[in-house]
């Protein structure tokens, strides 16, 4: 492949062409290319690779866009353990990991390790596209050198799954790809013929395809890899139970969430309304059991329950919601018919922030909402 190709003939000169990645770096590696490369996902406009070298050898491989996801798969567990938050929008993971060896968080050899797990997994997506449009810039450095590798060595421990990336393309294109299911009951029936893990790992699955997560986001919730997870939805892709979406970042809805939980249909439309036109999103569980297990997953900022819930009522839910460590400090206002003695004890007991005795008007249920959620965040 020819400079003239490649397009690193002079300093600062930025061009798009088109290339096979694996064969670009390779070449520029032979060359002892000095630089930044970035290359485009031929199948999806929002996703790009980016692979920084110097004088040949490979400082940094990771990904322009989805920071947070990305990182959060990577080492979101590793960081929880050390009391560690990641913030919801990252806009650099190099700066960020960076920024943590500067306080200290982590050693310089353990960044090392980190930022080359990293990049080892940046480069199997990079190396198992076909040819795409990418563009080179021999002026963009590193302010902080952690790596000096080699392609090739650092390439053999991940060819295999370089090959199954290759393989995977047709179906699915990338880690940031979203599954949407178009067949639930379909789902439902190979997942539980076909599962290994139990319950409880499909009901967290289930729940990141609600949200419409990317692989990133639920491969770190199931504690599988990506390559693991693709490799089981393929099958279902092939057959269109499930369509992939682009990656495209889904925009934030920074409202406050009210979850209801109530089995009678009438009350869900009452409630949803209710609130949405007040500015709040809602989401309304019919099921205790699966209400649970979803307000576990995604706590919201307050939660209403009805007492006369069938199989297990609102007081015992609410006493479930508070031993668990995500929602004791969550506001639960329970609805309930009669305002006695008697409830106001089981009220207590199960530590419930307050109750409301129906029927109710709309005007007295917001203003017990106000008394938690002061001030609706798109008011603020």
């Amino acid at each position: 492949m020819s400079n003239s190709v490649l397009s690193v003939s002079s300093p600062g000169n930025v061009q798009i062409q088109q290339a096979i990645p694996a064969k670009l770096l390779y070449a520029l590696v032979n060359q002892k290319a000095s630089g930044k490369l970035v290359v485009q996902n031929p199948f999806d406009e929002f996703v790009y690779w980016q692979v920084y070298l110097g004088d040949g050898r490979i400082h940094l491989a990771n990904s322009a866009n989805g920071c947070s996801e990305r990182l959060n798969y990577l080492i979101g567990s590793t960081l929880r353990q050390r009391g560690i938050e990641l913030p919801s929008r990252i806009a650099d993971d190099y700066l960020f990991l960076s920024g943590l060896w500067k306080k200290d968080v982590f050693s310089f050899q353990q960044t090392r390790s980190i930022l080359t797990q990293a990049s080892q997994e940046a480069l199997v997506q990079v190396l198992s596209l076909p040819k795409t449009s990418y563009r080179f810039n021999q002026e963009k450095e590193l302010s902080e050198l952690f790596l000096n590798l080699e392609l090739e060595k650092t390439i053999t421990p991940i060819k295999h799954k370089i090959r199954y990336w290759w393989e995977l393309r047709s179906y699915i294109n990338s880690p940031f790809q979203r599954p949407l299911v178009e067949n639930w009951l379909s789902l439902r029936q190979n997942l539980v013929k076909n599962n290994l893990h139990g319950q409880h790992w499909l009901r967290r699955f289930h729940t990141c395809l609600e949200n419409l997560n990317c692989l990133y986001e639920i491969a770190g919730h199931l504690e599988i890899s990506t390559l693991e997870l693709a490799l089981m939805l393929q099958p279902m892709v092939k057959t269109g139970e499930i369509k992939m979406l682009p990656y495209q970042e889904i925009q934030t809805d920074d409202r406050y969430l009210v979850a209801y939980v109530d089995h009678r249909e009438a009350h869900q439309r009452m409630m949803a309304y209710s609130l949405g036109k007040e500015g709040y999103r809602t989401s309304v569980l019919e099921d205790p059991f699966r209400a649970l297990t979803v307000l576990l997953n995604s706590p919201p900022d307050l939660i209403i329950i009805n007492t006369d819930l069938p199989d297990m009522n609102g007081y015992q839910l609410c006493s479930f919601c508070r031993k668990s460590n995500q929602l004791k400090d969550v506001p639960i206002l329970l609805l309930g018919k009669g305002d006695n003695l008697i409830s106001g004890i089981r009220t207590k007991l199960c530590q419930a922030s307050g109750y409301l005795s129906e029927p109710f008007l709309p005007e007295e249920l917001l203003g017990r909402l106000a008394e938690f959620l002061p001030t609706n965040k798109t008011n603020s």
